[in-house]
C-alpha cells in the first residue's frame, strides 16, 4: 500500500518552515495518479506556501507497480540498500518475500532518484535494463576515447515526451551531451548476450555498471553478487 509521512521543510529561499508529505511507499494500483507524479518529479517538489518558491526534495521510497509485477526500491543510504539486499538474498529472510518470487516479480534496488527514474523509463519502454547497462558500458568506452581527460562519467537513460529513447552523458557531475539510443545496436547486443543471461526476474537485484563487470566474469554464472554502489543526491 502507499504510505506517506509528514515532515517539516525549511524553505531555502525565505527560511519559513512548512509541512511536506514524503512517500515512503507508492502503490500505483491504489494511487495511480502518483505514477505520473514520480515520473515528472512533482512528487519530489516542495512549493513554499509563503514565498511560492519550489525546491526539489530528495528522499527514498519503495515503488510498487503491481499491475506489471515490478518493484524498484530507492535506497537513500548505502546502509538501507545493504539491508534490503540482505533481506532479499538471505535464505532465512527471503521467505518473507516468497509471494513476490512466486509471482515472478521484477525487483531492483537503486541508489539515486535519477536511477529510479531511469529504471522506470526503461521498464516503461519495455527494455531490458541489463542490456541498457551493457549499451552504456560501450558508450562510455567510446566517450572516454574522445575525452581522455574525463573523470567520473555517468550515463542515464530517458525517453523524450515523444517516446524516443535517449542517453544523457554526465562527466564530473556536468551534463556534456545527449545521444539517441540506437535500437539496432541494442538488439544486436540482445542477440549476442541475451542467450547467456538469466531471466530478468532471477538476476541481481542491483543492475548497474558494476553488474556489467560481473556479467563479463565467471562468477555471474555461479552465484549472485552484490555490486558496490555510489550515492548520488540530486538537487
Amino acid at each position: 500500500m502507499s504510505i506517506q509521512r509528514e515532515v517539516k521543510i525549511t524553505c531555502p529561499h525565505c527560511d519559513a518552515e512548512s509541512p511536506f508529505n514524503i512517500w515512503l511507499s507508492v502503490n500505483t494500483s491504489q494511487d495511480p495518479d502518483l505514477k505520473d507524479k514520480i515520473r515528472d518529479r512533482s512528487l519530489f517538489e516542495f512549493e513554499c506556501p509563503y514565498c511560492g518558491e519550489k525546491t526539489a526534495i530528495d528522499y527514498g521510497m519503495l515503488y510498487h507497480q503491481p499491475e506489471d509485477k515490478m518493484i524498484v526500491h530507492y535506497a537513500i543510504t548505502q546502509e538501507n540498500a545493504d539491508e534490503v539486499y540482505h533481506m532479499l538474498t538471505d535464505e532465512d529472510k527471503r521467505s518473507a518475500f516468497s509471494s513476490l518470487f512466486d509471482q515472478n516479480y521484477l525487483i531492483r534496488i537503486v541508489r539515486s532518484r535519477n536511477q529510479l527514474l531511469e529504471k522506470l523509463a526503461e521498464f516503461d519502454a519495455k527494455y531490458d535494463d541489463r542490456m541498457i547497462e551493457i549499451y552504456k558500458y560501450h558508450l562510455e568506452k567510446a566517450y572516454r576515447e574522445e575525452h581522455p581527460e574525463a573523470g567520473n562519467v555517468e550515463i542515464l537513460f530517458f525517453s523524450t515526451p515523444e517516446g524516443e529513447p535517449m542517453l544523457q552523458i554526465f562527466a564530473d557531475g556536468e551534463a556534456t551531451g545527449v545521444v539517441p539510443l540506437n535500437n539496432s545496436s541494442y538488439y544486436d547486443l540482445l542477440q549476442r548476450h541475451g542467450i547467456e543471461m538469466k531471466p530478468m526476474q532471477e538476476d541481481s537485484f542491483i543492475v548497474n555498471q558494476d553488474w556489467v563487470n560481473e556479467f563479463f566474469s565467471p562468477e555471474y554464472y555461479e552465484k549472485p553478487s552484490k555490486p558496490k554502489n555510489t550515492s548520488y543526491e540530486i538537487n
